[in-house]
């Protein structure tokens, strides 16, 4: 942990000499989307995805600073969740379902490779991603019949990613595709024999650039 937040605030530090710098062209924008936002495990040799709808809005800045590259940080209020299996039997079935849902503050640092096509406005991008959870609701159903003792499952209130998208833009009016994959389990506390549980959200956004 002590070594992410040494990261996060040299990643900070890096934004704020950038934009500083670059201070004469500084671009802001705003976007709202719908997301696929859900809780993967891996499950012997597969990959179980329980997933939800959710959202979010955000505040944007293009900082242009070589050639063709600019960075693009954000800051994101998001409603994300999703589902995944726990409490293991004998037979090596899981007994339980974990629904999850909540708000979350994420903070990506993207790159930016800006293509422009006749009029039209092509980026693609990608960088680290920091989630910060605001509150998050967990229910629990059995779903076998054979109940098993595990330990209350309790979510970690951080998690650390890697961001990715696509946009297009035309006349500051722009549309986007996102996927958010964490890196970090989403149990708080280790459970023997339960798979990791990681949050991935793909997000549809339409949002604009005062330019």
């Amino acid at each position: 942990m002590k070594t992410c937040i040494r990261k996060t605030g040299w990643i900070l530090g890096l934004t704020v000499i950038l934009t500083m710098q670059s201070s004469a062209k500084v671009y802001w924008g705003v976007r709202a989307g719908v997301s696929r936002s859900s809780l993967v495990q891996k499950i012997d040799l597969d990959y179980h995805s329980g997933a939800i709808v959710g959202g979010s809005v955000a505040g944007l800045m293009d900082i242009p600073f070589y050639e063709r590259f600019s960075f693009r940080p954000e800051v994101i209020w998001t409603y994300q969740g999703g589902s995944f299996f726990s409490g293991i039997n004998d037979s090596k079935e899981y007994t339980l379902t974990n629904n999850v849902k909540g708000h979350a503050i994420q903070v990506p640092l993207n790159l930016a490779f800006n293509i422009p096509i006749i009029g039209v406005h092509l980026a693609i991008y990608g960088g680290p991603a920091f989630d910060f959870r605001l509150n998050d609701k967990l229910s629990t159903k059995q779903r076998l019949e054979e109940p098993v003792p595990t330990p209350p499952q309790k979510i970690r209130p951080f998690d650390f990613g890697i961001n990715t998208g696509i946009s297009v833009e035309y006349q500051n009016v722009f549309f986007s595709i996102s996927s958010l994959y964490g890196t970090l389990d989403r149990r708080k506390a280790k459970i023997p024999n339960d798979a990791h549980v990681y949050q991935n959200n793909l997000t549809f956004s339409i949002g604009y650039f005062f330019r």
